[in-house]
């Protein structure tokens, strides 16, 4: 049972799919998820709960159907759990669980030990990078992003800003103004579902994403941003920037900085494309 749960960090928050929730307490998903909707004030103040589709094309049937998910944090999965009659088997999954959590709460503290402890952090983010085959121009590029968005995220948390839900609507507006598209909808251009998007972004758009998060965190300190709100404002100036200069490359480029490519380790020479 416990091979069954797989914990994800989804927007830096710990989540597990709705769809092995459903497994692990033997019921139909698409009852689950109604019960999740009928609760949904309840489980919403217990965390963000986004709803997402995906297409599935089922053998014998006509066309593409599109089935909800959703993802749960441990206080949700426990009151969706509490819903659930004590079988046996219900009972397992309740123990498997509470320990898959427990789990992945210990391997992410001994990971921000050992990189707060690390006086070498980039050096061995290179030497990651360069062992998944990238190019040394990507490395350089990523590990420049890696350091402006280290630089504005301390910023937010000076002025207020702590928890990922905030972090990830920040991040969302930024990328909006800067690509026209959400996080979430970008990963789905490239195909990606769990994976790190900024690991498959291309240079230019790496780029791009530097400067408009270097420009936020510009704007944040002009504006001596102090609540969410001026924050989103910054966010929006800062992305604007960079959609303004993106616009000019495109324009005069011929080439569109949002793409589909993805890198996979099993093909380290280049990027490539990603499912549509």
């Amino acid at each position: 049972m416990q091979d069954l749960i797989q914990v994800q960090l989804k927007d830096g928050i710990q989540v597990v799919d709705s769809r092995l929730v459903a497994k692990g307490l033997n019921i139909k998903h698409q009852n689950l998820i109604e019960t999740i909707k009928k609760y949904q004030d309840k489980l919403e103040k217990l965390g963000l709960l986004t709803f997402e589709t995906e297409a599935v094309k089922e053998e014998g049937a006509r066309g593409t159907k599109y089935h909800q998910f959703c993802y749960l944090n441990e206080l949700q999965c426990n009151f969706v759990v509490t819903l659930s009659r004590n079988t046996e088997a219900v009972v397992d999954f309740k123990l498997s669980l509470v320990v898959a959590f427990d789990k992945a709460k210990k391997e992410v503290a001994l990971l921000s030990e050992v990189l707060e402890e690390s006086d070498d952090y980039l050096a061995k983010k290179r030497a990651y990078y360069e062992k998944q085959g990238y190019s040394t121009g990507w490395i350089d590029k990523r590990l420049q992003s890696l350091e402006i968005r280290k630089e504005l995220e301390a910023e937010w948390r000076k002025r207020g800003i702590i928890t990922p839900q905030q972090f990830a609507a920040l991040t969302a507006v930024i990328s909006k103004e800067t690509f026209g598209i959400t996080p979430n909808e970008h990963k789905k251009l490239k195909g990606l579902r769990h994976q790190n998007l900024r690991d498959h972004m291309t240079r230019i758009e790496l780029i791009f994403m530097m400067l408009g998060e270097e420009a936020t965190h510009d704007f944040v300190e002009q504006d001596d941003a102090q609540h969410f709100e001026a924050h989103k404002g910054a966010a929006t100036k800062g992305g604007k920037v960079a959609n303004d200069a993106r616009q000019v490359y495109e324009s005069q480029t011929g080439k569109k900085v949002v793409s589909a490519q993805i890198f996979l380790p099993e093909n380290r020479t280049k990027y490539v494309k990603g499912r549509q």
